[in-house]
């Protein structure tokens, strides 16, 4: 139950500062968290939450719905005193978003996405959300996005020596078993199959993009920033790192291309269902045998789990500091 529940609300959290699902049901609102000077109710708990919750309810052992909603609600209000901390330090330093830069990311959103904005309206119809309140959930995430920049990421500093002590740790010889890790992305399309919202509206979208993104990769970008950025797969959250396999671990297609590859190596781009999928092998594990990948072409794969670990680290100091700062009243 406590693994369902661990994977739910990780979920839930990588969408937290996002759009939320207009709330539909009456209640008799009431205060449920004071925060400095602003205060957090019921319903917005339950608006922030509510599909987090309704998920649990359909999924959780009904012995264990109550328990799971409460542990849910518990850490749904943790995230939004969270979010009512970052709005305020926002105010407090005067940061500011213009109709210009929400205008921006909107269309930067249409188009990684590959949607028109006829499509994107038909999303939030059916999420009951208005553009408007899109938009301002949008300046939201943007007004965040500059405070933490300011605050957090002007602060990380990776140098060439933590990058190289990483390589020779990860990528030297070692004892351990034999295995490929590959980093991944993935194009979907939509058919009668999968989901409306999965993927590109065409399989012939979906392959020039994967044409396009591929030949960003060999022209010298970075593999993970550009998974995050584009693919439709789950891996894009980890810039597309999927771990190591071994041989017999791999699906058939992953195995044609995979052991035919060398470490630092970008594979051919490859149809699997509705989808079309490009690898990179960052290293081999012989036995105790560790076959490395050329410096040059991990370097940015590891600079970047550098960054996203020293990213986790100084948010959690901020934000922890921030709270300590601030009067908080639980009353949930």
């Amino acid at each position: 139950m406590l693994k369902l529940l661990h994977r739910l609300l990780s979920v839930f959290l990588l969408s937290f500062l996002f759009v939320f699902p207009a709330y539909g049901g009456h209640l008799v609102d009431r205060v449920v968290a004071v925060v400095n000077n602003d205060v957090i109710t019921l319903s917005e708990l339950e608006k922030a939450g509510r599909e987090f919750f309704e998920r649990i309810k359909v999924q959780a052992p009904a012995a264990e719905v109550d328990s799971a909603l409460e542990k849910a609600r518990d850490e749904v209000l943790s995230r939004l005193v969270d979010k009512f901390i970052v709005q305020q330090q926002a105010e407090k330093l005067s940061i500011t978003v213009t109709e210009q830069e929400v205008d921006t990311a909107f269309d930067q959103i249409l188009a990684r996405n590959n949607a028109t904005i006829e499509d994107f309206k038909k999303e939030l119809a059916a999420m009951n959300i208005s553009e408007q309140e899109y938009r301002e959930n949008l300046r939201g995430q943007i007004v965040q996005s500059k405070l933490i920049s300011y605050e957090v990421r002007s602060r990380i500093v990776i140098i060439e020596d933590d990058i190289k002590a990483y390589y020779e740790k990860e990528y030297t010889q070692e004892k351990g078993e034999g295995g490929y890790h590959i980093l991944q992305m993935g194009f979907t399309w939509r058919n009668s199959v999968t989901l409306e919202k999965a993927g590109f509206d065409s399989k012939k979208a979906a392959g020039e993009k994967a044409e396009e993104i591929r030949a960003r990769v060999l022209d010298g970008e970075s593999f993970a920033e550009l998974a995050k950025a584009y693919s439709n797969l789950p891996s894009a959250a980890d810039g597309g790192d999927i771990g190591l396999f071994k041989k017999d671990e791999m699906a058939a297609y992953m195995k044609d291309v995979i052991l035919a590859m060398q470490p630092g190596e970008i594979s051919p781009i490859v149809e699997t269902g509705n989808a079309f999928q490009l690898f990179k092998l960052l290293s081999v594990r012989e036995g105790d045998v560790v076959v490395k990948a050329p410096y040059e072409s991990v370097r940015e794969e590891i600079r970047d789990v550098l960054y996203r670990q020293k990213m986790e680290e100084q948010y959690k100091t901020w934000i922890k500091s921030l709270r300590e700062e601030a009067y908080i009243k639980i009353l949930l």
